[in-house]
């Protein structure tokens, strides 16, 4: 049985640059950031530089940032919705792994709570869930929606998110101790941040919709030269994923227009992402431009892969990204690699780049 098809209906961000997936895809496009030093200080005593949303407050917990930021993305994904229709939307959520320090991996059944308390927002209840699976969950999950939409015809789609915040003290000493942090002694490093997005998924295009975006293809790998192995990179799993995601959606990497991907400072995942390129690329081309959200967000953690999605979506309804087919790559730490096709119509012209 083929999978069952999915459009992208509707995106919806928080972020540091903008607290919907249209002022988030803007200041993406711009290359703006909000990096600043923070409240938190390094073993040195130097304030460790962070991005935030500022318009949660700093005393939060980190559930409850968790909540907020995801509360707003899903209300901005679902703005001009019915009732009746949101009450039959399942949600699904991907987020941390339970063994990050600082992570949030469980958000129900609190997340429906806060959702009809901070925004009047009812939703279907039964088959919402989270996928605790770090950086790759968000195309994790939308693999589940894909299965869920097959076995449940009664419902007229899936609201797919994700969430992470690295905004808290364990999560912050988690990096340092690790040796990821960047700071002055490491610039091989990165940055924490903390997003959310969410994704309204179809089984077919809205009838008003002027550019169905579908969602051609998904794949996954396993890496087992993790970051904090010795064994020599050699990109399989990351592969893996693109050969699976291209296959499905009937693509050949020559044809790719851009990829955007998690990579968020590291050098470990820039070469990853070369090396990935040079086992399926082997038509000559002249480039293959890649995204990164991180340059502008930092470390997103389970929240990249659905804000890549996004900030994807929203570049091609504008007209900005190079071409109709791209490709969203997530890795996490302990080897999981994901990827997802995506794909406009092939009448797609840019009409202008980032």
């Amino acid at each position: 049985m083929s999978a069952t098809p999915l459009y992208i209906a509707a995106a919806g961000m928080a972020c540091p640059l903008g607290l919907s997936a249209e002022s988030a895809g803007a200041a993406l496009r711009a290359r703006m950031n909000r990096f600043k030093r923070s409240r938190y200080h390094d073993d040195d005593g130097a304030p460790m530089v962070l991005s935030e949303v500022s318009t949660l407050a700093p005393e939060l917990r980190r559930e409850e940032r968790v909540l907020g930021l995801l509360s707003m993305a899903v209300a901005n994904a679902v703005r001009g919705l019915e009732e009746v229709e949101l009450a039959h939307l399942p949600l699904l959520v991907g987020t941390s792994t339970p063994e990050r320090p600082g992570g949030v991996p469980e958000v129900f059944p609190r997340a429906l709570e806060h959702l009809h308390q901070a925004h009047g927002l009812r939703l279907e209840g039964t088959l919402s869930r989270s996928l605790a699976l770090g950086n790759t969950a968000g195309l994790r999950a939308l693999a589940e929606a894909r299965l869920l939409l097959a076995r449940h015809p009664w419902l007229p789609g899936c609201l797919v998110a994700s969430v992470d915040t690295f905004i808290n003290a364990p999560s912050l000493d988690g990096l340092l101790r690790q040796g990821r942090l960047l700071r002055p002694d490491n610039s091989d490093g990165v940055i924490p941040g903390e997003a959310a997005a969410c994704l309204l998924v179809t089984r077919s295009p809205r009838r008003d919709d002027a550019y169905p975006l579908r969602l051609a293809g998904l794949g996954f790998g396993q890496e087992r030269a993790t970051l904090q192995s010795d064994e020599p990179l050699r990109g399989l799993g990351l592969a893996q994923a693109y050969r699976e995601a291209l296959a499905e959606g009937g693509v050949d990497m020559a044809e790719v227009d851009f990829r955007v991907a998690d990579a968020s400072g590291e050098g470990y995942g820039f070469k990853e992402l070369s090396l990935a390129l040079s086992r399926l690329l082997h038509t000559r081309r002249e480039s293959t431009p890649l995204w990164l959200p991180a340059e502008s967000l930092g470390e997103t953690g389970a929240a990249s892969g659905l804000v890549a999605l996004a900030w994807a979506s929203v570049a091609m309804r504008h007209g900005y990204a190079p071409g109709p087919r791209t490709l969203i790559s997530t890795s996490d730490l302990a080897g999981g690699r994901a990827a997802a096709l995506l794909r406009g119509p092939d009448t797609y012209t840019p009409r202008g780049m980032p």
